[in-house]
């Protein structure tokens, strides 16, 4: 066997092969023979089908199996002759020369050698967790928003009152704006929704939820709306609309007294109680966003020092699972495959510096975690699952069914689940260290175990 090695970058090689005539033939006699043990043809023996027949019958499945088993054992002997640690296998090609001989090129990807960063010795910002009274009230009254009770009612319409209602939008020169923009109809019209009046964070049109205040039902009005010159949606950016808008029904928002019912609906006997189990929440909350806040530094600081060159083929794997979690979830959500076909090259570009980043990280989580001996137990990749289908806004047992058959996406989830519960070790390891953790450790390494992700690795993206 002739080889010869060719340095496309560091992280990838190119690799010819030449495999001489004698070797093949040698190769081919052992196929064959296994073909001989195997094929089954009405009217002869198993063993015993003559090898001229075979040979005809099967010329095709022939050639595949000898090239197959030629590639395999060529690509295994330069692998561990030039002692590469593989990523991926990112091209193949077989060639037949005037000889006889085979030709083979490779082109693979390898796993990028680099020093671990010091992953036990990293600065952890550990702020104390305070929760004022302005916050318990603010989510007591959240809490009372929840149970709201809605009651119709037969009058002008009032700041904060919820409203069924039709809006059609068209600009000045009389063209409707859904025949402009209906991938977003929110923007354009709606035929039946509810509004909340004088809702200035609405994420619909504020100029509606601020222009039906005072009107009645079956009450009809033009509201204009005139868009910034920095819209979201492109083709109504510095655009003045007229919606017509019609009035369907009106509800009074009522919210529940903090009464004796009130507090044995929350399980609580008094506002003491509630007041102090709101806290306790809050603070878990907090907890959450601080550890989520800590593992993102993490990740960072890995960004920050990974110097190391990455395969394309990884990135490439990297930008597949981005985007296709994307869509999952802009599809569970109603998005289309057409508005996804006008976006896709758009998408394409906004995760490639993402890819890069996470295909870093996650080369440094993977070498951690052998160093480590980190794997997962079957509860731990539940858990995963359980998250993933929170993400995508199904059920577990929907995820399940749809994934049971897709090895490659079950190795991916195994893949993440290893990788968060690594990122979690590097964040407790360290948490240990310091100096203010030290006074409370047993119970913030608790409530750390009992509150761990195991989701993949954040890196910081303008997060959704």
């Amino acid at each position: 066997m002739k080889s010869e090695i060719k340095s496309i970058s560091s992280v990838r090689k190119e690799a010819t092969v030449v495999i001489a005539k004698d070797t093949i033939q040698s190769e081919e006699n052992s196929v064959l023979q296994s073909f001989v043990r195997d094929v089954k043809i009405p009217g002869f023996r198993k063993g015993k089908v003559p090898l001229a027949l075979i040979k005809s019958r099967y010329a095709k499945e022939l050639q595949e199996q000898i090239d197959k088993t030629v590639a395999s054992k060529a690509f295994d002997d330069i692998v561990k002759e030039n002692n590469w640690e593989i990523f991926s296998l990112a091209k193949f090609d077989v060639k037949n020369t005037l000889g006889g001989d085979k030709e083979l090129n490779f082109t693979v990807d390898l796993k990028p050698a680099f020093e671990l960063l010091d992953y036990k010795n990293i600065e952890i910002k550990q702020p104390e967790i305070t929760i004022n009274d302005e916050e318990i009230s603010k989510t007591i009254e959240q809490i009372r928003n929840h149970y709201t009770d809605y009651k119709e009612v037969k009058r002008p319409i009032q700041r904060g009152d919820f409203v069924r209602l039709q809006y059609e939008g068209t600009f000045d020169d009389g063209t409707k704006v859904i025949d402009l923009i209906p991938q977003t109809p929110i923007w354009a019209e709606q035929k039946n929704t509810w509004e909340e009046a004088g809702n200035e964070n609405s994420h619909g049109i504020k100029a509606i939820n601020a222009g039906i205040e005072g009107m009645e039902v079956d009450g009809e009005k033009d509201i204009e709306m005139e868009f910034p010159t920095d819209f979201e949606v492109a083709e109504l950016q510095g655009k003045k609309v007229i919606y017509h808008t019609k009035i369907f029904e009106i509800r009074e928002k009522i919210l529940p007294e903090l009464d004796d019912a009130f507090f044995e609906k929350l399980k609580v006997k008094d506002l003491d109680e509630l007041k102090a189990k709101t806290m306790a929440e809050l603070e878990n909350r907090k907890l959450q966003i601080l550890r989520f806040e800590q593992r993102e530094s993490i990740v960072q600081k890995m960004i920050d020092t990974a110097s190391f060159e990455v395969p394309e083929s990884a990135i490439q794997y990297e930008q597949i699972h981005i985007i296709r979690s994307f869509v999952e979830q802009q599809m569970h959500g109603g998005m289309t495959a057409e508005i996804f076909q006008n976006s896709k090259d758009k998408l394409v570009e906004d995760t490639q510096e993402l890819s890069r980043d996470r295909a870093k990280v996650n080369f440094i989580l993977e070498k951690i975690a052998e160093q480590e001996k980190i794997t997962i137990s079957e509860t731990e990749m539940d858990q995963m699952i359980m998250q993933e289908a929170s993400m995508l806004g199904i059920a577990p047992n929907q995820l399940i069914e749809e994934i049971k058959n897709n090895h490659e996406r079950i190795r991916e989830l195994q893949r993440r689940a290893v990788f968060g519960k690594t990122l979690d070790f590097i964040l407790l390891t360290n948490l240990k260290k310091s100096d203010s953790e030290e006074k409370n450790i047993s119970s913030t390494a608790e409530t750390l175990a009992e509150n761990t992700s195991s989701d993949g690795p954040v890196v910081p993206i303008n997060v959704e």
